[in-house]
């Protein structure tokens, strides 16, 4: 059976956005409509899918997917608009549309352009990615560790920028007015995190920036750098 992941839509009426969802969760994708450019963005930074979907026209189609792409880093962009020009095509795909869909696609054409980039974005070694229905850290290998909220919500923010290095004191913001309270808060949840890996014999791409952060090795699980410890 062909796994399938997470797909955000934005539609341009939010008649076409439902009838697109419904057409994709017959194919089992878990799909979720945002109205709006803002309640899209709003979301992005707590749960990234991995894809997103937009519809209709757009203006400003290359900052609006240059946004998007620095929110969600991993996710695989397509745009379907019927009455985009050619130049309005190739400009989209050169801001960073992974695939420009025509009007009229059947949902069996759909569910397989979506399935390739799909299986792009997760294909090699580095293909760890959280599940969002069961809280699950799924590993390349096929490695499944239960994940809390909080600790979900540390990976989300780390898999919304993969290789990059995130500071400590900003993972929970809006939770502690004292930004070393947060940043204590995310070393206990890592801590735990590792130690649970641990007894499910796993061995995490997460690494520590001495003084600053963690980061999220894309490619995996490996050595660490120079200045970060992977302990």
């Amino acid at each position: 059976m062909w796994e399938r992941g997470s797909v955000f839509i934005m539609p341009s009426e939010n008649v076409a956005g439902w009838r697109l969802a419904a057409v994709l969760r017959q194919f089992q994708w878990d799909t979720r409509v945002f109205a709006s450019v803002d309640a899209l963005q709003e979301h992005l930074p707590d749960d990234a899918p991995d894809l997103l979907a937009l519809q209709g026209p757009c203006a400003g189609i290359a900052d609006l997917i240059g946004r998007l792409r620095n929110a969600a880093p991993g996710a695989r962009v397509v745009w379907q608009d019927g009455g985009a020009t050619a130049i309005q095509r190739a400009a989209a795909l050169d801001a960073g549309v992974d695939a420009c869909v025509p009007a009229g696609t059947e949902p069996l054409e759909w569910d397989a352009l979506l399935r390739s980039l799909y299986r792009r974005a997760r294909c090699g070694p580095g293909a760890w990615r959280v599940v969002s229905p069961g809280r699950v850290l799924v590993g390349p290998a096929g490695q499944r560790l239960p994940l809390t909220l909080r600790e979900r919500a540390v990976l989300v923010r780390l898999f919304n920028a993969p290789g990059h290095c995130l500071h400590r004191e900003n993972f929970f913001p809006a939770e502690a007015r004292d930004p070393l309270d947060s940043a204590r808060r995310v070393d206990v949840v890592v801590s735990r995190l590792r130690s649970k890996a641990r007894r499910f014999n796993i061995e995490l791409p997460l690494l520590a920036v001495r003084g600053w952060g963690y980061i999220l090795l894309p490619e995996g699980a490996g050595r660490a750098p120079s200045g970060m410890d992977g302990a």
